[in-house]
Formats: structure tokens, sequence, C-alpha cells
């Protein structure tokens, strides 16, 4: 039992950090997208198209994850709750066990 509880917490740390990564890598593009405005190569209404995009993907993506994350809470919270009532039950009938 011991090692399945290790394993899914494994499994949520690895899955809050890659949302975690993931943000994070949005915001080096947007602050590169920033940077390269410095230069005059590059058109500053392209940049702030990107900027854009790059804002409306990162959102979309984020609510896709946390809807998927906020599902498998839930689903978490539901087990773990009859759980807890099912060990409640079987305390009041056996108080000694």
């Amino acid at each position: 039992m011991g090692w399945v509880r290790n394993e899914e917490i494994l499994l949520k740390l690895d899955v809050y950090e890659h949302l975690l990564l993931i943000n994070e890598g949005f915001e080096q593009v947007l602050d590169s997208l920033v940077a390269l405005q410095k230069h005059r190569q590059f058109h500053a209404a392209e940049l702030a198209r990107f900027r854009s995009y790059s804002k409306e993907t990162r959102a979309s993506l984020n609510s896709y994850l946390v809807a998927t994350i906020e599902l498998a809470e839930t689903a978490e919270a539901g087990r773990r709750f009859r759980d807890r009532l099912a060990q409640e039950k079987n305390d009041e009938r056996d108080p000694e066990s």
C-alpha cells in the first residue's frame, strides 16, 4: 500500500512540476520577445502579435491542464471522503479496534 501511495505522490508532484515548467517557459518566451524589440530588424507589431499568440496559447493550455487536474483532485477528494465515512462508521460499530 505504501508503494502505491508514494507513486501517487510522485505522479502528482510530476504533474504540478511540469505545469510550473510550462509556465516558466512561456514567461521566457514573452520576456525574449520583449527583449528582441531593441533590435530594429524585428517589427514591434509582429513581436506584439507573437506575444499575444503566446499568451493565448498559455491560457488555453493552462485551462486544459488545470481542468484535467481538477477532475483528478475532485475524484481523489471524493474517494478520501468515502473512505473516511466508512472508517467512521466502522469505528462507531466497533470502538475498540
